[in-house]
């Protein structure tokens, strides 16, 4: 197959027939498996932190912000750095916690549409390109990894690989939404002990004047409306 040939089988979209319910269930449960026991969340949770972090940099890339350097670590968290004018800086802070779920609702919608080997090879390239900007071995070893299995995906034209995105995808919501539920409880924690951790509801909060609260329901609002759109794509 020529270069052309590739490109255009990409833009072309494959029909999918509705998923027989045994498929959906299989899908909800890989889903599961891999965002909820910790055994599996440990390596998982890295996977949802780098598009956390992938969140904040194309967020800040869209306003105009110049992306420095993304890190991220063996407990989950991570760091984007960024230059740019101070209300960008804002709107790419908001969009860390709610682009797993934004990412798992893309996905859903493009298997929906027959497009899931599109959104495969897109996602790996953005994953890819942003090697420029990740620091540290885990950074690297999480992004290459999750980009050779979305381009092994396409590659190899795996049979159930449209089901494999919407299992993943769901589990992307999974794991933004525990993100959020861990976010939620260190404030709630912070509150108790009158003194506030350092995260993106607060940075939010000092930067607006908005309480840190507000943001904190903004964030599942976005959260919630992928998860709406997930639902009412499988069932």
């Amino acid at each position: 197959m020529s270069f052309a040939q590739a490109v255009g089988d990409l833009f072309t979209a494959r029909p999918v027939p509705p998923a027989d319910t045994w498929v959906l269930v299989l899908c909800a449960l890989g889903a599961i498996a891999i965002s909820i026991p910790r055994a599996t969340w440990r390596w998982f949770g890295l996977v949802v932190t780098v598009v956390h972090e992938l969140g904040h940099a194309l967020a800040g890339l869209v306003t105009g912000r110049r992306i420095m350097t993304i890190r991220i670590e063996a407990d989950h968290s991570g760091v984007t750095h960024s230059m740019g004018r101070g209300a960008s800086a804002m709107w790419s802070t908001f969009w860390g916690y709610p682009f797993p779920a934004v990412v798992g609702a893309a996905w859903t919608a493009a298997v929906g549409a027959g497009f899931w080997p599109l959104a495969a090879v897109v996602s790996a390239l953005v994953l890819l390109v942003s090697l420029v900007v990740m620091r540290g071995w885990l950074s690297w070893f999480m992004t290459t990894t999750a980009a050779a299995l979305l381009l092994a995906l396409y590659w190899f034209d795996v049979a159930p690989g449209r089901w494999l995105m919407l299992a993943v995808g769901a589990a992307l919501w999974i794991g933004a939404f525990r993100a959020w539920v861990n976010l939620t409880r260190q404030h709630l924690a912070g509150s108790r002990r009158r003194r506030a951790s350092i995260s993106d509801a607060t940075l939010l909060a000092q930067g607006t004047g908005v309480p840190a609260g507000l943001w904190l329901v903004a964030f599942l609002v976005v959260i919630s409306l992928c998860g709406f759109w997930i639902l009412g794509s499988w069932v």
